[in-house]
């Protein structure tokens, strides 16, 4: 280790210099040659120059002047290792160079692997390739792993995974109330599957050696987490009562009623430009597309971006496939035939709409003629619920539910409920919708029962 007594400049030397030397003068070592203190324009750094092997003269930074102390004997202990490598023959500026150009590389390979880097490169060209950019899958990933984004994705550790699983469990803060709301393991399980098949495509891509994800496993649901989808699950996986369905039809008609008044009155208020309603049939979209979410149990996603030529009325049948399942080597297919009543309603609706080429949306935005948002149909949707003067909250999804759910209990097979709800097994139908289903079973066992009555 490096002493005081190893060179010549001390500590007050060092200070004084500081003080009354211009800029670009030095403080020679008298002890180790080619050691000096060099005055800068602000400061001083501490310097070795010394000439290599091909006779050129070269110099090293050692390091600012801080006060004298600590930064004065470590540029010494690096003057005197250099002066060693330079006596074994080795060219110290020469390996800081390949340290720094090793280092750069590194660094370069390293931000490389990570997600961050990752998902706004290879990731978002093959992203890119699929429905609206796959922007919807690279946002979730990117405001779920904002910290994890940043590391190599061949260093993640199952701590890792199940440390952010802890934290993004726990919620965002409701913006308008401060609340907390925690997030679904449902939807923790879905963020994490696509972070989990980002770090896969890059190990197929060979960005990483390894997939260190292959074998991670979220931690399991905790008893409150099952208490709780079971318990939303038993509320809103059910068919709608009578009385639903009634106060709904009435509602939906209170609510076109009140839009053809409205647009009927800023008529005679002087606003002639405003077509008039009384001789269409429905005011908005929101109306056809209300009822093709009800005949076909069809989720908004894939209303909002069906075509006419997938909701063919020459040939009486929607022909679809679901959005969640179009990634899928095997997609599941919706194949459903059109009743009379949805028939006369989309005819009607696609009148209206000056009868589009069969390229068209079926739903497109009035103001751009392009897709709704996701979210469009939720205005809509509360003003039909306040006109149906429902007491509790009922989700727009509960038509899909209804849908399912009768389907089950009137005796379909869950195999066709399954295809006709865009499902590619029964496995979810059988789990969340199966209790509904008659128990054809006990009637089995009665009929074998009967087989050895004789004798008995």
């Amino acid at each position: 280790m490096a002493k005081s007594s190893d060179t010549s400049i001390t500590k007050a030397e060092a200070n004084k210099f500081l003080k009354e030397a211009a800029p670009g003068k030095q403080l020679s070592c008298q002890k180790i040659k080619g050691f000096y203190l060099l005055k800068t324009q602000k400061n001083a750094t501490w310097q070795f120059r010394y000439t290599d092997f091909a006779g050129s003269r070269k110099k090293l930074n050692l390091g600012k002047f801080v006060d004298g102390s600590d930064d004065r004997i470590e540029a010494v202990a690096s003057v005197i290792e250099f002066k060693s490598k330079l006596n074994k023959g080795e060219d110290p500026a020469e390996e800081i160079r390949r340290k720094k150009q090793s280092y750069i590389v590194n660094n370069k390979d390293k931000e490389r692997r990570t997600g961050a880097s990752y998902l706004s490169g290879p990731y978002s060209i093959h992203q890119g390739r699929k429905k609206d950019g796959g922007k919807h899958t690279l946002k979730m990933i990117e405001r779920g792993f904002t910290d994890l984004l940043k590391k190599p994705m061949d260093e993640l550790t199952k701590h890792d995974i199940h440390e952010w699983q802890s934290l993004y469990a726990k919620g965002r803060t409701n913006p308008s109330t401060g609340e907390l709301i925690p997030r679904s393991y449902e939807t923790v399980t879905r963020v994490y599957g696509a972070f989990k098949t980002m770090v896969r495509h890059a190990y197929g891509n060979d960005v990483i050696d390894c997939f260190p994800l292959a074998d991670v496993k979220l931690l399991a649901m905790s008893d409150f987490e099952k208490e709780k989808l079971h318990g939303a699950e038993d509320k809103n996986r059910r068919m709608l009562t009578d009385s639903e369905i009634t106060a709904l039809n009435l509602g939906l008609e209170k609510y076109k009623l009140e839009l053809v008044n409205g647009r009927e009155r800023s008529i005679c208020h002087g606003k002639p430009h405003l077509p008039s309603f009384k001789n269409i049939t429905y005011p908005n979209w929101f109306f056809p597309f209300f009822h093709l979410a009800a005949y076909t149990g069809m989720r908004p996603g894939d209303l909002y971006n069906l075509h006419w030529h997938q909701l063919n009325l020459d040939f009486k049948r929607l022909v679809k496939i679901p959005n969640k399942t179009r990634h899928h080597k095997n997609p599941a297919r919706i194949d459903l035939p059109l009743s009379e009543h949805i028939l006369s309603v989309m005819k009607y609706w696609k009148e209206q709409q000056g009868n589009p080429p069969a390229a068209n949306l079926v739903f497109p935005s009035p103001r751009t003629g392009k897709e709704l948002s996701k979210d469009a149909h939720k205005k809509h949707w509360r003003n039909l619920l306040e006109h149906s003067q429902i007491e509790y909250q009922l989700d727009f999804y509960s038509l899909r539910h209804h849908y399912i759910s009768k389907l089950v209990a009137t005796g379909v097979p869950l195999f066709s409920v399954a295809r006709l709800s865009g499902h590619k097994s029964v496995k979810m139908i059988e789990e969340h919708y199966g209790h509904l289903s008659p128990h054809h079973a006990a009637e089995a066992l009665e009929r074998i029962s009967d087989d050895f009555r004789v004798g008995a």
